[in-house]
């Protein structure tokens, strides 16, 4: 699966980390305001899915928005992530909803996400793979935007807590194929404390589809896949509003991106495969 993932991320953007709140800017450089968000929790990547190395790792999830959601600047910086042993990682720039799209292997396409997206990429998830362990503590984020002449820094902080919530693992999802209407059904098994779930589907290595559900079934509509051909689906399930916190549905400058244990904890299935 790491093989396919690194295939969808070649054909998707690159992007970056970040999190942060200002209320002012200098200069000209933005119009209005613009606010960082950064919020922290685990990744249980049990099989090693999106990171290519079975383990629990600290999930980040990042927003810069400004004042009508779109991200604050078109060239937002390099930020940096810092924890309680120093620097994590340098990345590059935060969007909207963390890094661009299909960074974090993950790309938001229909039907979860509608309208498709007007570049095909798909939509930002908004979480990070800092391939760091959760380690408890104070995280802090933080990027200079130079624009006008001037550079701005910006930058937020969040906490994992010394027992921090780590998701069971996501069993891989089974599919009902719907045959020749290009439809179907997939089946999840929620592990405690999953309030949502996304099931990713290839086709080889390009993600296809990206259907979500708050219980344990989550539909493929008629015309969605091709009739006789192989995909591949795994699932996400996550504990704080994912889909919810991102666009093209969310257009707030500071959504809540944290669950009801006050962090964002993401649990990863293997993959299977099918045929629709």
């Amino acid at each position: 699966m790491h093989t396919l993932r690194v295939g969808l991320l070649a054909a998707l953007c690159a992007g970056a980390v970040a999190g942060c709140n200002t209320d002012t800017s200098p200069g000209n450089i933005v119009a209005g305001k613009v606010a960082m968000q950064l919020a922290v929790g685990t990744l249980n990547d049990s099989a090693g899915t999106l990171t290519g190395a079975a383990n629990t790792y600290l999930n980040a999830v990042a927003t810069f928005r400004g004042q009508f959601g779109a991200s604050a600047f078109l060239n937002t910086g390099n930020a940096t992530l810092t924890g309680p042993g120093g620097t994590i990682a340098s990345m590059l720039g935060i969007f909207s909803y963390g890094q661009a799209p299909g960074t974090n292997g993950v790309g938001g396409f229909p039907p979860a996400y509608t309208p498709a997206s007007a570049n095909g990429a798909g939509y930002a998830t908004g979480f990070i793979l800092t391939g760091a362990p959760p380690t408890a503590g104070s995280y802090g984020i933080k990027t200079v935007v130079s624009a006008n002449g001037q550079n701005q820094t910006y930058g937020a902080g969040a906490t994992l807590p010394a027992t921090p919530t780590v998701l069971g693992n996501e069993p891989a999802p089974s599919y009902a194929s719907g045959g020749a209407t290009g439809g179907g059904t997939f089946t999840v098994s929620v592990p405690a404390g999953v309030t949502e779930t996304l099931v990713v589907v290839l086709q080889g290595t390009s993600e296809v589809a990206t259907a979500k559900t708050t219980g344990t079934t989550a539909t493929l509509p008629a015309n969605t896949l091709a009739p006789g051909t192989s995909y591949t689906a795994f699932a996400i399930g996550a504990d704080y509003p994912l889909v919810e916190a991102g666009p093209p549905a969310n257009t707030s400058m500071t959504p809540k991106l944290t669950g009801a244990g006050g962090t964002s904890d993401l649990t990863v299935s293997g993959p299977a495969g099918f045929t629709q």
